[in-house]
């Protein structure tokens, strides 16, 4: 992410905004890729020399920090920087330095009193790794940050680099948050698990209110909000940030305090145009689900298969089914895996079934699990046991049977 100093802002009245720039701006289209361009050709350099062309890219110019802050995020983000040496840096100083004190002292020119050269130290242990003394002279210090190799550069586009550029700024502007109220509605259920999953993930102390229908509200406490100022707190909930873009609806607002003393508020919902650069993972929760689901897509059954989007009320609470099937004849069907070892989270499951009362589900459960079918008697639907991977063929068959049943039922 970008560092304070690079972050730039513009206030109106109360509020707080970043300075965004446009992304498909030619003048920033250019901008990133000559930066793009310059990492390129720094492939196989030093970090130092890197540095160096980049600080005279920068300098003397008015947007410099712009140029700096996608210089960073491409630095961080595009980069290996590795070191090279012939051997490992601490092992060839302790060599070298070994060899300097024996003929202590070493000198450039000698004499007849200082016969031993620094170059001949340098050949002496370049004769020990069989190679020449410019390469010792490297692996000195080839482990020093200016000195590793910029081994691999994956060169984005100048549109990802502009984007990524933006949500950059407003993870800048949370480093000093306060408290943050989010407001997320209208999106598929498995959205909302995403987002939870990430506040849980970054260990951020949350409160949430609300339901699948009409949305949650959630606050998150800042670092600002603690005993003291806590800088590894603020980066969690500033890396947290484009968690929240991957939802389609949402708001959000964040109380930032300035180093003066005074409070702004950050206001930001979906309309601003943020693009989130983290992997949205919303379609399966696990290999075995969407192993399951390419498989029966595969199937010419004419039943489709929708991942988690029947929502079941249960009044303090809901239940959404890892799938849902609906035939072109206009039949339904549900689908709940149950796979997970723990009791209690087994205990919980068992009870909600029973609460849904869905005769038109499928309840598939591993063999591995301590449970039999007495403990699912009560359960409605039908109940299916796999091992290690759920047949397409025999939840096509309970398809069949339990649609057959919702319809007559109609």
């Amino acid at each position: 992410m970008l560092t304070a100093d690079l972050l730039v802002t513009r206030s109106e009245g109360p509020y707080v905004y970043p300075r965004y720039i446009k992304v498909d701006a030619p003048r920033f289209l250019h901008l990133a890729e000559e930066l793009i361009a310059l990492f390129t050709q720094h492939e196989g350099k030093t970090r130092r020399e890197l540095t160096a062309a980049l600080h005279q890219y920068a300098q003397d110019n008015t947007d410099y920090r712009i140029r700096r802050g996608l210089a960073k995020l491409l630095s961080d983000e595009c980069c290996e920087f590795t070191p090279r040496s012939v051997a490992p840096p601490a092992e060839v100083r302790r060599r070298v330095f070994a060899l300097a004190r024996e003929n202590h002292p070493v000198v450039l020119h000698p004499d007849l009193i200082h016969p031993v050269t620094k170059d001949e130290v340098f050949q002496a242990v370049a004769r020990e790794y069989r190679t020449d003394p410019e390469q010792i002279a490297w692996a000195l210090y080839a482990d020093l940050s200016e000195h590793h190799i910029l081994t691999r550069f994956d060169a984005p586009t100048p549109q990802w680099l502009l984007q990524r550029y933006n949500v950059a700024l407003a993870q800048a502007l949370l480093y000093r948050c306060v408290h943050m109220k989010l407001s997320v509605f209208r999106n598929i259920p498995s959205r909302y698990k995403q987002l939870f999953k990430f506040i849980k993930f970054y260990q951020l102390m949350h409160t949430i209110q609300g339901d699948l229908d009409s949305g949650y509200e959630v606050r998150l406490d800042g670092p600002v909000s603690l005993f003291r100022l806590s800088q590894k707190y603020g980066v969690q909930l500033a890396v947290f940030l484009p968690a929240l873009l991957l939802c389609t609806r949402w708001k959000m607002e964040a109380e930032i305090a300035r180093p003066d003393g005074t409070r702004r508020f950050f206001p930001l919902d979906e309309s601003v145009g943020l693009v989130s650069h983290y992997h949205d993972s919303t379609m399966y929760d696990s290999l075995l689900e969407r192993t399951f689901a390419e498989r029966f897509s595969r199937l010419q059954s004419g039943w489709r298969i929708e991942r988690e989007v029947a929502i079941i009320n249960l009044k303090d609470s809901v239940f959404i089914p890892d799938f849902a099937f609906r035939h072109v004849d206009g039949r339904t069907a549900l689908l709940e895996i149950v796979g997970f070892w723990r009791r209690d989270y087994l205990e919980k499951k068992i009870m909600k079934l029973k609460r849904a009362g869905r005769a038109d589900m499928i309840v598939a459960v591993s063999a591995d699990l301590n449970v039999g079918e007495d403990d699912l008697r009560e359960v409605p639907g039908c109940i299916l046991f796999f091992k290690n991977r759920i047949d397409p063929h025999e939840v096509l068959a309970r398809l069949e049977q339990v649609g057959r049943n919702a319809a007559q039922e109609t």
